[in-house]
């Protein structure tokens, strides 16, 4: 009898445990603004250089989010047939769009997809699909940790991508990023 009335306690435990509701913390009508730090690589021609990004969002339902997202990142372009030896590009890139978002307790995983402007600023690769001015998408992935109410931390992994030359013009930027909240 003893044994069936412990597994009884570790039933009711075990339910009270995966079932037990807590406070969400989602940014449902919320204004979120941060930046964040890290490191931006395309495919081919560039190497990889430091980003520097900033982000704002509204939470327009507890799941949905608008984003606009600017980003810039610092790159060496090796021109061999060039006198100049190596040269440095700069893309600024401003995009917004839409994100979906998972309030798992403090921790937020989201996706989303955001359509823009990119600007390179410097060398181009001579013959190669880059344009100076381009319209971009990016798709974003990313983990949030809501330390306060107020303040999160998290990790993004961004993936650029020139319109005008799907192939060989990706980007791929992953950020450490932290954000203030407000309006709630």
């Amino acid at each position: 009898m003893a044994r069936g009335q412990a597994l009884s306690v570790a039933a009711i435990c075990l339910s009270a445990a995966l079932f037990w509701s807590t406070r969400a913390h989602a940014f449902e009508r919320e204004w979120h603004v941060g930046g964040g730090v890290g490191l931006s690589a395309y495919r081919r021609y560039y190497s990889a250089g430091p980003a520097l990004g900033l982000h704002a969002g509204y939470g327009i339902s507890d799941v949905f989010d608008l984003k606009l997202e600017l980003l810039t990142s610092y790159h060496g372009y090796d021109r061999a047939s060039s006198a100049n030896g190596t040269e440095h590009a700069a893309p600024y890139s401003a995009v917004a769009g839409l994100s979906y978002k998972l309030d798992v307790l403090q921790w937020i995983p989201y996706g989303a997809v955001l359509l823009g402007y990119q600007h390179i600023a410097g060398a181009l690769p001579a013959g190669e699909p880059f344009r100076r001015d381009d319209v971009i998408g990016a798709l974003v992935l990313g983990l949030d940790y809501a330390m306060t109410r107020n303040f999160g931390l998290g990790a993004s992994l961004r993936a650029d991508v020139q319109l005008s030359g799907l192939i060989a013009s990706e980007a791929l930027t992953p950020l450490l990023r932290a954000e203030y909240h407000w309006g709630f």
